[in-house]
């Protein structure tokens, strides 16, 4: 299937005037949408979805590939013996006499092989474009991987008593800068992310539950407001909060997975 793949990725390509129309830049937002709709798939554990949605993550890739030849001369066979090879150099565990006694000595090695390759800092090659949430989890597991890390998360809940504590000065003083404002919220959050990491929970999927909570929750809240034939600009805030407890009350329908997700 692989190779009929590529065929459909060709003809697509020579028949098809939206594919004929793409470019390198365009597919950018393309694989990001794809990304994050695997990523949705994965956090809800859905198998079909996965599948689906991996099936689209791979012909992105496939697409990108062909573009590639296409406008810079880069074949896929390039790409495919780069990525062999580089994985085979970073894991001498396995293609080499390294000895390791875990995931950690293994993550070690990395940093190591891509620190001899003229990497200027262990930080370098997290995307930019990654949300924050990700990027400041990224940071902090890179760090761990040499040591620079707390060593229980109660240290890392103090670090997060703390920077609250800032917040409160910060806002309490007679003239608020909104620019200390920001840093420190910006302090907390670093602390908040690094306190789910100890804590083994993706903060970036546990801020998209709650805000997926919150979502359902208010449109109680607006379906409340509706039976009574009234607009919410209508309905004073105490009003609003008695729709919300009830919608708190209320047990979400929970979807039966696959035992095998």
């Amino acid at each position: 299937m692989f190779n009929e793949l590529l065929k459909v990725i060709k003809t697509l390509r020579k028949k098809c005037p939206w594919d004929r129309k793409q470019s390198l830049s365009s597919t950018r937002p393309l694989l990001i949408n794809e990304v994050f709709e695997l990523d949705e798939a994965l956090r809800r554990k859905d198998k079909a979805a996965i599948q689906e949605e991996l099936g689209d993550y791979l012909f992105m890739g496939l697409f990108l590939a062909h573009l590639l030849e296409e406008k810079e001369g880069v074949k896929l066979d390039d790409v495919l013996a780069g990525v062999v090879e580089k994985l085979k150099v970073r894991h001498p565990h396995i293609y080499g006499t390294v000895k390791v006694k875990g995931a950690d000595d293994v993550l070690r090695n990395w940093e190591e092989i891509k620190a001899s390759k003229g990497r200027r800092s262990i930080l370098s090659g997290i995307p930019i474009g990654l949300p924050a949430l990700q990027q400041a989890q990224l940071i902090q597991e890179r760090c761990r991987r040499v040591g620079f890390d707390w060593e229980e998360s109660g240290e890392v809940l103090l670090k997060v008593e703390e920077e609250i504590g800032e917040l409160k000065r910060e806002l309490n003083r007679r003239r608020v800068y909104k620019k200390r404002i920001k840093e420190e919220l910006g302090d907390l959050l670093f602390a908040l992310v690094n306190l789910c990491r100890h804590l083994g929970v993706d903060a970036e999927g546990a801020l998209k539950d709650a805000n997926r909570k919150f979502r359902e929750r208010f449109e109680v809240v607006e379906q409340g407001v509706k039976e009574q034939k009234r607009d919410l600009n209508s309905v004073s805030l105490e009003e609003m909060e008695i729709l919300w407890q009830r919608a708190k009350r209320r047990r979400p329908k929970r979807k039966v997975q696959h035992p095998g997700i």
